[in-house]
């Protein structure tokens, strides 16, 4: 059996990973994540059109983690992308407009709407874990009977997403109406870690009651990193059937789903099997050294996977040969929220903020010491 390959950290990497702040759940990987007997090798390799797709609306996922709000975030987009700046290379985002963001009555759970005029999709994106009370919903993992009465839910996820269902349903109705008339070419719901399992839980009742959302003749998409287990077989079972039945009813188009998993995040081996909870999505997809694979479905309780190296890759290192939790698509995380935690703590200061950063920036150039989070990081 092929294993993935091990590699010799550089000394920038080494930096990188002294100062982590956040939590990658690579223990928990260890501890807890299972390799799948299949190999994954280049037959496995997803489209390139659709690692693009992903890497894309991952950088809306991945700003709900910002330490400052969305309003600051895409009324400053041009200058929080450039060189040393948190948004640098996250051109997807360039020109998004915010159209509303709010605040879960549950754990003050955030989430926000953009439309991205280019491609008029309609992205709705929630952030994973970053409070100690957040936290403490996601190891809430007693079952709940769900609605629909076709099986149970993790009670805290489920507890999290009804503090901010009506929230979203009134953000997401809003910016239709605001893009009537064909402006909307395709709704996205994303997430990464516990923003994940908010998602699905959202896109279930979307699919269970049509009637919620003026959404039939627009694509659905679901783009989740990272995630956690958050239903039984029967939720899940019944997941699969509105899937089929809207692709029946609307065509093959009309939704596509997409999970994604990486190298050492033990965030989606959580919770347990053992405690009869199951993934959503059939055939998910496998992050490792920079190269995206799709899971065959038999295999897609698995959170890791051993791989057959293509030739191609052989002399091109990973940027994160460690993998967790916090390095999808090929960025940093990490780096985002420690660039967004200084920025945050240069606007609090006198004169120019901008000037502060790159002060601040310039101390630490070449990833040295780790400035510590204010904010515990888990699912």
């Amino acid at each position: 059996m092929a294993r993935t390959r091990k590699y010799t950290l550089t000394k920038e990497q080494r930096k990188m990973y002294s100062s982590e702040t956040l939590m990658n759940f690579r223990t928990i990987s260890r501890v807890m994540a299972t390799y799948a007997s299949y190999t994954l090798s280049s037959k496995d390799f997803a489209p390139t059109e659709v690692t693009d797709y992903l890497s894309e609306i991952g950088q809306f996922a991945e700003i709900t983690y910002s330490t400052l709000p969305p309003t600051f975030i895409f009324d400053n987009l041009p200058t929080l992308m450039e060189p040393t700046f948190p948004l640098e290379g996250y051109h997807s985002i360039r020109d998004a407009r915010l159209l509303a963001s709010f605040t879960g009555r549950a754990g003050a759970l955030p989430g926000y709407l953009a439309f991205r005029p280019q491609t008029k999709q309609l992205v709705l994106a929630f952030a994973g874990t970053t409070t100690l009370t957040q936290a403490l919903y996601d190891v809430r993992a007693l079952p709940h009977r769900h609605p629909s009465r076709r099986g149970t839910v993790h009670s805290g996820f489920w507890k999290l997403y009804k503090g901010v269902k009506a929230l979203a349903l009134d953000a997401i109705r809003a910016g239709l109406a605001a893009h009537a008339d064909g402006g909307v070419a395709e709704f996205v719901l994303t997430g990464h870690s516990m923003g994940a399992a908010v998602a699905q839980l959202l896109l279930l009742d979307i699919l269970r009651d049509e009637a919620l959302l003026p959404l039939d003749a627009i694509p659905l998409r679901l783009v989740v990193f990272g995630g956690p287990r958050s239903g039984d077989e029967d939720l899940v079972a019944y997941w699969c059937e509105l899937i089929d039945a809207r692709r029946a009813k609307h065509g093959e188009g009309a939704i596509a789903e997409y999970s994604v998993k990486a190298y050492n995040d033990g965030v989606p081996s959580l919770p347990p099997l053992a405690l009869g909870y199951r993934h959503y999505v059939r055939s998910p997809f496998y992050f490792v050294h920079g190269r995206l694979y799709q899971v065959p479905p038999a295999s897609r309780e698995y959170a890791l996977f051993h791989v057959t190296p293509d030739p191609e890759d052989e002399d091109i290192p990973p940027a994160h040969p460690r993998g967790g939790h916090n390095y999808y698509n090929g960025r940093d995380m990490e780096k985002f929220s420690r660039r967004m935690l200084w920025l945050m703590k240069a606007m609090k200061k006198e004169g120019d903020w901008k000037e502060q950063y790159r002060a601040k920036v310039a101390k630490h150039s070449g990833g040295g010491a780790a400035t510590a989070s204010n904010s515990p990081s888990t699912l």
